[in-house]
């Protein structure tokens, strides 16, 4: 809403709190001449040459005055406002937006300490990223690859023989039966080695070779474990094909 001066014709916003408290009456900051701003009322910037409603008539203003709460105006000024302004409660941010604002400067802040913390941590040598639960849960949230599995321990230079004999089958001509006892050193389990069994002549050249899986010369129950304990004695008998009197010793591998 704006009044112009009747004297300087500058033009000045007014409210109704103005309006109330002056009874209409103001007096013009540029020339100093007191006018009557019911006389001059426009609802928006006059032009030039524009001219309020004549006597009698009524203007159009974008919002109404409350002159029935006019002397409140005049007593409570600061409380004072045009009837058409939406109320204060009406231009504050909703419930869910301020609490929607509030969660995201928490995280904002959660994340700029997490950030500094981390950093804090590599500058002190401690990798974060390389700890268990932390790896463990970005594996989880697929930021990170899983590791590779770990390969099953295995030595077989820790399988030592402790006793050993070569004979004749009592049973089946042209064979051999050899009795050996095998003893895992390792200080963990290991799977049960596949023997090679060479048969050697009197200038220790090789005259046969025979291969055992451990499914060849273990029972049931212990071929699907397959995990020779540490310390565990494990004796053997080994059937061989006789390759003839030639053979007068032998050697045992393991793989």
């Amino acid at each position: 809403m704006f009044t112009r001066c009747p004297a300087c014709h500058t033009v000045h916003p007014v409210n109704a709190s103005l309006l109330a408290q002056g009874g209409g009456r103001f007096r013009c900051g540029k020339c100093n001449k007191v006018g009557n701003a019911l006389l001059a009322l426009f609802d928006d910037w006059p032009e030039p040459g524009q001219h309020p409603p004549g006597p009698g008539g009524m203007p159009v203003l974008g919002a109404k005055i409350d002159l029935a709460g006019a002397v409140d105006s005049r007593l409570n000024p600061e409380e004072a406002r045009l009837s058409g302004e939406p109320d204060e409660d009406t231009r504050k941010p909703s419930k869910a937006w301020r609490l929607l604002l509030r969660s995201a400067w928490i995280l904002a802040t959660l994340a700029v300490l997490g950030f500094a913390a981390y950093r804090i941590a590599v500058f002190n040598g401690f990798d974060v990223l390389e700890q268990q639960n932390v790896r463990s849960a970005l594996v989880s949230l697929g930021l990170k690859d899983p590791p590779p599995p770990a390969k099953p321990f295995r030595d077989v230079s820790r399988i030592h023989v402790v006793s050993r004999e070569l004979r004749s089958h009592p049973a089946r001509p042209g064979q051999l039966r050899l009795s050996v006892t095998i003893v895992n050193r390792a200080e963990r389990s290991q799977p049960y080695p596949g023997i090679e069994v060479v048969l050697l002549d009197a200038s220790g050249q090789a005259l046969s070779t025979q291969r055992f899986k451990p499914a060849d010369y273990l029972s049931g129950q212990s071929a699907r474990s397959a995990r020779m304990a540490p310390q565990a004695y494990l004796p053997l008998v080994l059937d061989l094909e006789d390759p003839g009197p030639r053979a007068v010793g032998f050697e045992l591998r393991f793989d």
